[in-house]
């Protein structure tokens, strides 16, 4: 016997279309920054800029690197630029990301865990340094290579308020430098910020 009930209906959620395209932008910037990344390493071996590809990456990567060269000094030769545009372009995508995934609802809470994930990437950063500067002092690594005078310049001003606050010399400075650090990140990252990040995604 063929019953006469009609099929029931089926629902499905609405779909946010700007949420969706927001998180496709937010893919799409993430793409660039991969861009970015790529054409930065391919200064590093001669004749690869000149191929396709690197043609290909010179159109899209330059129109971004080439005002953030002229507000960006070099360090010891090294060029920043590019390292500046991946993290503003990642710190975009992030917001773009946080946006699309609340739907729109805490515009507020999406721009708090976005500045408390950037601040916390450059206390890493910071952090790292400093570590590579403490493993330099103990290998006695050439202190005039041009890649470790970078990384002492940088390293300098961070370490100076330390070693003056703890009255510390030298390598005991940079030591005391990436403690005191490490404990920052620690502090912050891993304890103060997520309880900042919870109150803002309440709001």
């Amino acid at each position: 016997m063929i019953s006469s009930r009609a099929p029931r209906p089926t629902y499905t959620a609405p779909v946010n279309v700007a949420a969706v395209l927001v998180g496709d932008l937010a893919t799409i910037l993430d793409i660039y920054a991969l861009c970015i990344l790529v054409w930065a390493m391919l200064t590093f071996f001669p004749g690869a800029s000149g191929s396709a590809i690197g043609r290909l990456l010179d159109d899209l990567v330059l129109p971004v690197i080439r005002p953030l060269r002229r507000v960006l000094p070099t360090m010891a030769g090294m060029d920043l630029s590019p390292l500046l545009a991946i993290v503003i372009t990642y710190v975009l995508a992030d917001v773009l990301q946080n946006l699309a995934n609340s739907g729109f609802i805490n515009p507020i809470g999406a721009l708090v865990t976005v500045v408390l994930e950037f601040l916390t990437a450059i206390l890493l950063v910071v952090v790292l340094l400093l570590l590579i500067r403490v493993i330099l002092g103990f290998l006695h690594v050439d202190p005039w290579h041009p890649l470790v005078m970078g990384i002492r310049r940088v390293t300098d001003n961070f370490i100076d308020p330390v070693a003056k606050l703890t009255r510390s010399r030298g390598e005991t400075a940079v030591v005391a430098a990436f403690v005191v650090f490490l404990v920052v990140y620690i502090g912050l990252a891993q304890i103060l910020f997520p309880i900042i990040q919870q109150s803002a995604n309440r709001i």
